[in-house]
């Protein structure tokens, strides 16, 4: 309730029948969010190594040193790695999200014993890659992706009421708009009373529509299907090592299965998300790294 208050509206935790009539539609909206993080897969180990023996890491990235590159612009896992805990464990859980991004190409295909150029190939990249909510257990893990799900939610509903008070605004200046023009016809000239009639009625509505006891009633309703909102999708695919999506596996033996889950919230684009493990001795090479490259940037430019 209180999550609510401070993502939608800090409003509405004074309302009378705040929490009584969200109580069953925030349980049921939890619900949902737990089964979603449970279908999620178990954690992915990401490194070097993985990136030359596992399919779905290879694909992922563009070459190994992306990997670091990822854990090193990660504002997350900075935090994290200056933490106690860090030093505990030798690796922590977190989420991994991507872009994916098909590229049309024309490539050479093997199709029985001709090899054939100009073929039309697709292409599976990924873009954006980025690591957030690192935890060291995955129990943690599961609570820090439960509470992201359910303010995904709250966020989606936020940015739709963030559009009615918007709409609101631009309806009271069309309204106004329409006084200034009635005042400023010569006497006698006929107005069209009925437009700003309408503009009135519409104002009456979608104010009634922001009172805190409507925005309640909406957000419950909202919170009561959740899967319009947020969905998460398995997707699997034939790739080869090249990045080529393969439609028949007989093509090419060097194609590999992979399966990722496509995650589609609130800006209705998918994502790949992907609980991945990560070592903490090479995510902090890897901004060590980093910041080395940084200080050679700033000498390079004094000099």
């Amino acid at each position: 309730m209180q999550r609510i208050a401070a993502l939608v509206d800090k409003t509405l935790a004074v309302t009378p029948g705040f929490k009584t009539r969200l109580a069953a539609p925030v349980a049921h909206a939890r619900e949902f969010c737990a089964r979603l993080v449970d279908s999620l897969p178990p954690a992915v180990a990401i490194d070097r190594q993985c990136f030359a023996a596992d399919p779905l890491v290879h694909a992922l990235f563009a070459s190994a040193d992306d990997i670091g590159g990822m854990l090193a612009a990660s504002a997350p896992v900075r935090t994290y790695l200056t933490e106690p805990r860090s030093w505990r464990d030798d690796c922590f859980i977190a989420l991994m999200a991507a872009r994916r991004v098909d590229k049309k190409v024309l490539g050479v295909a093997l199709q029985g014993e001709i090899v054939t150029t100009d073929v039309p190939q697709t292409l599976l990249q990924f873009s954006n890659q980025t690591i957030i909510l690192p935890a060291d257990n995955p129990a943690s893990a599961r609570d820090a992706f439960l509470e992201a799900a359910f303010d995904s939610l709250l966020l989606t509903f936020a940015e739709h009421l963030a559009h009615a008070r918007e709409a609101y605004g631009s309806l009271r200046a069309e309204r106004e708009m329409e006084h200034v023009r009635q005042r400023s016809q010569p006497t006698g000239t006929a107005f069209p009373e009925r437009r700003i009639a309408a503009l009135d009625e519409r104002l009456r509505q979608q104010f009634q529509s922001l009172r805190p006891e409507a925005i309640i009633a909406e957000l419950a309703d909202f919170l009561m299907q959740p899967e319009q909102a947020l969905s998460l999708d398995p997707t699997r695919l034939w790739v080869t090592r090249r990045g080529v999506i393969q439609e028949d596996t007989a093509h090419d033996a060097d194609a590999a299965s992979i399966l990722f889950m496509e995650l589609k919230s609130r800006d209705r684009r998918r994502h790949l998300v992907l609980p991945v493990c990560v070592r903490c001795d090479e995510a902090r090479e890897a901004l060590a790294r980093a910041k080395e490259k940084r200080a050679e940037r700033e000498y390079m430019l004094l000099l």
